[in-house]
């Protein structure tokens, strides 16, 4: 593996940020092996810390090939081998930024395309698979927590305002952009006439992604064509959604789809965690999926420290041994016809 790696490349480290409530990332943490590149302090300046002592150590282990901050069990491209090569990369095959990286050995890195904001678990719902209680950081309830939140989102701002320059935010990946007071004000406060080139992703599970909250983000309406969501469903029945997204409302969630459907976004893609208690109804998720012309994708459940060993046991029909892996692959491997939908990890349980 380590030969193999000596002639590869990855961009993060150059070009991706996550904010967790931990720290800063270049990466997912897992698959970095929690190597912090920065702190959040009350001082934080996120260019100080993009380019920190820390920051340019993990380049220098991409540049010199021995990818020794990175977990090559955990990271995907490593181990499906879709890293790009050196090689490739100084032909010009990725573009003049990685040529220009890569040719110079750049220590130093332009702010970030991509940021990853997950330091607010925030949500309107409480899934089983997520959480145990409902998690919100406001004025009244972790008063603590809220207020860094806050603190971030405007140096956050500070550095995504300070040029012109292109950055994507994904928001989020630790709760939901409208259930989470902070991320919501934040939204709220992005300055298009400052920065012209940013654009949105936003992660949500769909319940408060209506008419009357995107109608608060009159700021963002000019550009639907620069933002994506993915709405996580986790179900196509509403007795199934019930058990998987508690909190949730199936109902309201189906009328808000139409209505996201209107917005003519770059891209709607809709998730599904799949487990014992939804796996039935995969089929109705992708007609609905199909019904409003937007992307599908289905993943595996984990457990992330919310189940004991036997509830996740029970959970989990990707085990061969358990009592309903059968009936979970006859289900799985009807034929769909739906071109816009992705297995993910549950490709290697198709047999067709």
């Amino acid at each position: 593996m380590d030969n193999e790696l000596s002639t590869k490349f990855c961009e993060h480290p150059w070009t991706f940020l996550e904010i967790q409530e931990k720290g800063l990332y270049n990466c997912c943490p897992r698959w970095v092996n929690h190597n912090r590149i920065g702190d959040l302090t009350p001082d934080l300046d996120f260019y100080d810390e993009w380019n920190s002592k820390r920051s340019k150590a993990f380049r220098r282990s991409i540049l010199d090939g021995s990818f020794s901050m990175c977990n090559p069990e955990e990271c995907p491209k490593i181990q499906n081998k879709t890293l790009p090569t050196k090689q490739d990369i100084l032909d010009g095959k990725y573009g003049d930024q990685l040529k220009f990286i890569l040719e110079f050995e750049m220590e130093i890195a332009s702010p970030p395309n991509t940021i990853n904001l997950c330091y607010d678990k925030s949500c309107n719902l409480k899934c089983p698979s997520c959480r145990k209680n409902l998690i919100q950081y406001g004025e009244k309830n972790e008063a603590d927590k809220y207020k860094t939140t806050m603190m971030i989102n405007k140096r956050l701002l500070r550095m995504i305002h300070s040029s012109e320059h292109q950055v994507q935010l994904n928001i989020t990946g630790s709760g939901d952009p409208f259930g989470s007071p902070s991320f919501y004000d934040l939204m709220k406060k992005i300055d298009l006439k400052k920065n012209p080139q940013i654009s949105l992703c936003l992660q949500t599970n769909g319940v408060l992604f209506d008419e009357k909250r995107w109608d608060r983000l009159k700021n963002l309406h000019k550009i639907t064509n620069k933002i994506s969501a993915i709405i996580s469903l986790d179900g196509g029945r509403k007795d199934h959604y019930d058990k998987v997204r508690v909190g949730g409302d199936w109902d309201k969630l189906m009328k808000n789809l139409h209505f996201i459907g209107s917005l003519d976004l770059k891209s709607v893609r809709l998730d599904m965690c799949v487990q014992k208690h939804n796996y039935k109804s995969i089929p109705e998720f992708i007609k609905i999926a199909q019904a409003h012309d937007f992307g599908s994708y289905t993943s595996r459940i984990y457990n992330w420290g919310t189940f004991s060993d036997k509830e996740y046991d029970y959970h989990n029909i990707f085990d061969s041994k358990h009592p309903e892996h059968v009936e979970f692959l006859k289900i799985l491997n009807q034929n769909y016809n739906w071109h816009r939908h992705d297995w993910g990890n549950l490709t290697d349980f198709i047999t067709d």
